[in-house]
């Protein structure tokens, strides 16, 4: 049985894979009271007492907005957390050989106009920050020393993950939904903002499969086919309660207009062809991904 560290083990989408994977591997789980990757030193000395086969790095300050704020701050914790603990974690997979995957977003480019996606897996990372939020640039900056480590690695990319068994720390794009329908508080939604989804038990079987083979390269795990949030708003809304529920227009374009706003992907998504073929593997659609999600919240 393969020994794994699992990096932000805590977070919402790494605690559901530990569940759903725990049969197969012998995971470890890490939070930052257990491994602060911010510091090399903690790193290295925990690689030194403990022996792995895999790192899954999940760890990452995601917060778009807040992570805004310390743009340009390269002694900041969003870089310390999303670059350099990736670039320690690589030097130490290199060193002792381990496997390392590192998970990624489509928030690496800019969904703009002059850069749409949705993108492939050899789409080519853009060399500068234009029209890239703070978050989305550090995480660029990631998966380049990661590749430069010269480590075994996998960029795993996937956007707005789901999931339908609970998770008290956060809400995801589905359940907050749920919620502002439930109480009568649903806002607009915008219908010129494409983005692929991931509901977090799909995540489970490519990953275990990328383990098992260590398959290498950058890939995407994502819904088959791109939506939008008014479309999957609507969908997810319409399953849930049993009748069309219409939902008010919104625009992104108009959103980003406003002084302030954070630059965030628009025309973004993830093209998966690459990937499934790569892993002999058919993903699901948007559609069958929120079915799946409602089936188990039913029951």
């Amino acid at each position: 049985m393969k020994k794994i560290l699992i990096i932000g083990g805590s977070g919402m989408v790494a605690s559901r894979f530990i569940v759903l994977a725990k049969d197969r591997f012998d995971i470890t789980s890490a939070d930052e009271k257990t491994l602060d990757i911010t510091k090399s030193g903690d790193i290295e000395a925990y690689f030194e007492k403990n022996t792995f086969d895999t790192v899954i790095n999940f760890a990452a300050f995601t917060n778009v907005d807040a992570a805004e704020v310390q743009k340009g701050d390269e002694g900041g914790l969003v870089w310390k957390l999303n670059v350099e603990g990736p670039r320690s974690l690589a030097k130490v997979c290199f060193d002792k050989n381990i496997f390392l995957i590192h998970i990624s977003t489509d928030f690496v480019f800019p969904g703009n106009e002059k850069n749409p996606g949705p993108y492939s897996e050899d789409t080519a990372l853009p060399a500068n920050s234009e029209g890239i939020g703070w978050y989305g640039w550090t995480k660029n900056k990631a998966e380049r020393v990661i590749v430069d480590s010269g480590c075994k690695y996998a960029i795993i990319r996937y956007g707005y993950p789901f999931r339908a068994d609970k998770y008290d720390l956060k809400l995801d794009w589905a359940r907050n939904l749920l919620n502002l329908y439930d109480e009568h508080k649903m806002y607009s939604l915008f219908t010129d903002q494409a983005q692929s989804i991931v509901f977090i038990d799909d995540l489970v079987n490519p990953l275990e499969k990328i383990i098992d083979e260590k398959i290498e390269g950058v890939l995407h795990i994502a819904s088959e086919n791109t939506t939008t949030p008014h479309e999957s708003g609507s969908y997810l809304l319409e399953r849930y309660a049993g009748k069309p529920v219409e939902i008010q227009e919104g625009s992104m374009v108009e959103f980003l207009k406003s002084p302030g706003r954070t630059p965030r992907p628009r025309l973004g998504g993830l093209k998966v062809e690459k990937t499934e073929k790569l892993l002999g593997m058919k993903f699901k659609t948007w559609q069958e991904m929120i079915d799946e999600f409602i089936t188990q919240l039913n029951s």
